[in-house]
């Protein structure tokens, strides 16, 4: 298993948890991926009725591209997501054989809000905003989360 370090922990960090958007978001690959997978052995007999070689060409590689579109699925769940610590927050855009780190100091955040539009805001979905105060107006925008306002209480305490 290869293990992948995005950041290291400053002296005295200490590593509070991650937010992530909701699995909700990544249904339709989650789907589209089990579909993949599950298509040569439903359709077993047609493949076959389109010949061995083609039709068993066809249901080996829906096996391969489904297999490898929800292991990218799982993986972009598990690796990238905004990662709080208790002097920053990181926030982690990984692929395949790259990633982007970006971070925003929690003594330069002006304010963190959750945002709610549409449909996703009955259902109790939003965005997180974190916004920062410095020249750039930098801000880290998470989402959609169940339930931001509890996420945001999780979340350290700016000045």
């Amino acid at each position: 298993m290869i293990q992948r370090k995005f950041f290291a922990l400053e002296p005295e960090e200490e590593f509070l948890g991650v937010i992530r958007p909701s699995l909700w978001s990544l249904a339709l690959r989650i789907l589209s991926a089990l579909v993949l997978i599950v298509f040569p052995f439903a359709f077993w007999s047609s493949l076959l009725y389109l010949g061995v070689l083609f039709g068993g060409l066809l249901g080996v590689l829906s096996l391969i591209v489904g297999t490898i579109q929800l292991r990218d699925t799982r993986r972009h769940y598990l690796e990238n997501g905004v990662y709080i610590t208790s002097r920053r927050a990181i926030d982690v855009h990984a692929k395949r054989k790259s990633f982007r780190v970006t971070e925003l100091q929690w003594n330069v955040v002006e304010k963190i809000v959750a945002t709610r539009k549409g449909l996703s805001s009955i259902i109790g979905y939003g965005h997180v905003c974190i916004r920062g105060a410095n020249e750039d107006g930098f801000s880290l925008i998470v989402g959609p989360v169940w339930k931001p306002d509890a996420v945001i209480g999780a979340l350290p305490k700016v000045q």
